[in-house]
């Protein structure tokens, strides 16, 4: 899908300039995107977002050497992506912390009497509970292994860790969140 942006660029030069990189890069910056967005549904909107960016940049990119030029390109998009992801991730918990009473109506009721469901409801609310006492990196770092389903390098470049400290971070998050449950009692 070629962006539509280019063609309100002005200068010819620039246009031509911007649409010959758009052909030459193109297919780099979507493998670059999926690698880690693994959502083919977005990634034109995310190149068509980097273009954008790139359009600001045009001088910068003449002044580059073509292997120094493809690095920017590529770092672009995979900065835009990571920070879609985050976006993204934020999004997300904003929407589940704030919708606590919808959520707890969604889950199916498996209890017959009023008292079973509201002991359902408590513990579910206890487990919430324990959750947030784990510091906002535990939380995100499982958030990321378990929810997102995130491999470890792409959690490292979401978090901003280095990919070699993940596995051990995650595993102390899991010890950390099983001592949690287990003092509240909800872990068996």
């Amino acid at each position: 899908m070629f962006p539509l942006v280019i063609l309100a660029i002005e200068n010819d030069d620039d246009r031509e300039y911007i649409t010959e990189l758009y052909v030459q890069y193109y297919s780099i910056m979507k493998k670059t995107a999926y690698q880690i967005l693994r959502n083919y549904d977005i990634v034109d909107d995310l190149i068509n977002e980097a273009f954008l960016k790139l359009i600001e940049k045009i001088s910068t990119l003449r002044a580059l050497e073509c292997c120094k030029r493809t690095s920017y390109i590529v770092y672009t998009i995979r900065n835009i992506s990571i920070d879609y992801i985050k976006h993204r991730t934020v999004e997300t918990k904003m929407v589940f912390m704030g919708m606590e009473d919808d959520l707890m109506d969604s889950i199916p009721d498996t209890a017959n009497t009023p008292e079973e469901i509201s002991a359902a409801k408590e513990t579910y609310e206890e487990l919430g509970a324990a959750i947030e006492t784990l510091s906002e990196r535990d939380r995100d770092l499982l958030y990321c292994k378990y929810n997102l389903e995130l491999k470890e390098k792409e959690i490292a470049e979401v978090m901003n860790i280095p990919v070699n400290n993940i596995r051990q971070y995650l595993v102390r998050a899991r010890r950390r969140a099983l001592k949690t449950l287990n003092e509240r009692g909800l872990q068996k």
